[in-house]
Parts: structure tokens; C-alpha cells; sequence
């Protein structure tokens, strides 16, 4: 059996010379659809938006714009690591990823959007009780989300200055979709066992440097109480 690049060198062929792709590339998406609910359920906990549900149509709506568009603008080569050669399902992962984006970013803005032109909040149904809890609730998710968002960078930043070999690795697993090791450890030029290694402890580093940061708040509130 090809493996993904050779299949992909195949449809490639097949393409230029105007044959028929579909089964080969219906072959090639199904292996990395796994990996595309993966990026899906990412990007729905970043937005808090979505249904397990959603991930069918999402990667049916990458798959059509990957054979669209996609084939003929993948050029192999890596926008992380230059030098290196970029895998299909790299890309085709990240044709993933913006499609999900583009979904419950529609959402995002529909809901932030007030009445529509010549209705004033008076002509709204009013809403019910549960519905009012839940939206208060929400709120108080997206406030949390948004606070926990900026401690994570803040520590991110941290880890690229004083473990860089650690925030690469861990940069590309988790915010490149490059989401096996073997895929990290060619870009890198690493090891497996290195890359898993890496990603483990740049967990570890950010998890500690949340919590001190988070411990340096404390104190600094308990302080301010005393002096109140």
C-alpha cells in the first residue's frame, strides 16, 4: 500500500494529466480524518461553539476546498521550518482548522449582532428564564476562557525564552496541527523519543509557570487587602 506522500505524488500525477482523483484522494482524506476531528474539537473549545456533530461537515467542506483549491496551491515546502519539506497532511489539516474557524467565527458574529435594521430590542421576544441563565453563564465561560487564554500565552512566551528546544516542538504539535510525533521530529530533525519528550515537558514548564503566576496574583492581592 502507498503511504500518504506516495499516494499524494500519485493524484498529483493523475491531475496534471486530467484522469479521474477521486478515489485516490477519497482514500488519502480518509486516513487523516481522525486527525481532522482532532483540530475540530480545538477549535470549538477555543470558540465554545459546536457539536460533535459539526465535524462531519466541516471536513467534507476541507475536503472540497482541498481538491478545489488545495492541491494546486500546496507547494511542499514548510512555512514553520523553512528548509523543510511540508507533508499534505499538514496542509490538509490546516485547510481543517480555518474551516472550522470561519464556522463559529459566522456564529460568533451572529449572535454579537443586535436587532436587524427597522427592529428595536422592544420587538424581541422576550426571553425565557433558563435562556437568561445560560447567556449569563456563558458570559461568565468566555470571561474565563479569554483570562485563562492570556495566562497560557504569557507562560508560552516564557517557555520560548528559557526552554526553546521545548517550544518548538511544542509550538508545532499544538499550534501548527502537526499532531503526531513522528511528523514533529522530521521538522525538527529529531528523534521520536525526543519529540515526545519535548512536548512532555513543555507541558510541564507551562502548567508551572501558570500556577506561579498565578501564585504571584495571590500574593500580591493579599498584600493590597493589608494595607486596605
Amino acid at each position: 500500500m502507498l503511504n500518504d506522500d506516495e499516494l499524494f505524488a500519485e493524484i498529483t500525477r493523475r491531475k496534471a494529466q486530467n484522469q479521474d482523483i477521486k478515489r485516490q484522494l477519497g482514500e488519502l482524506v480518509f486516513r487523516w480524518r481522525d486527525a481532522a476531528t482532532v483540530v475540530v474539537r480545538r477549535v470549538q473549545g477555543a470558540f465554545m461553539r459546536g457539536s460533535p456533530d459539526d465535524a462531519d461537515e466541516i471536513f467534507q467542506d476541507a475536503v472540497a476546498k482541498f481538491m478545489a483549491k488545495g492541491l494546486d496551491q500546496f507547494r511542499g515546502v514548510s512555512e514553520q521550518v523553512p528548509g523543510k519539506a511540508a507533508s499534505p497532511r499538514t496542509f490538509f489539516l490546516r485547510i481543517v482548522k480555518h474551516a472550522a474557524i470561519d464556522r463559529y467565527r459566522r456564529m460568533r458574529e451572529e449572535l454579537d449582532q443586535g436587532p436587524a435594521p427597522g427592529e428595536s430590542d422592544d420587538d424581541q421576544p422576550e426571553q425565557p428564564r433558563h435562556e437568561a441563565t445560560r447567556a449569563m453563564g456563558e458570559s461568565k465561560a468566555r470571561e474565563d476562557q479569554k483570562e485563562a487564554s492570556e495566562e497560557y500565552w504569557l507562560a508560552y512566551e516564557r517557555l520560548k525564552v528559557e526552554h526553546p528546544n521545548e517550544a518548538a516542538a511544542w509550538d508545532l504539535y499544538h499550534h501548527q496541527d502537526v499532531d503526531d510525533h513522528p511528523e514533529v521530529a522530521r521538522l525538527l530533525g529529531i528523534s521520536v523519543v525526543n519529540s515526545y519528550k519535548r512536548v512532555s515537558r513543555a507541558q510541564a514548564w507551562l502548567k508551572l509557570y501558570v500556577l506561579e503566576a498565578r501564585e504571584r496574583e495571590g500574593r500580591s492581592s493579599e498584600v493590597t487587602d493589608e494595607k486596605e
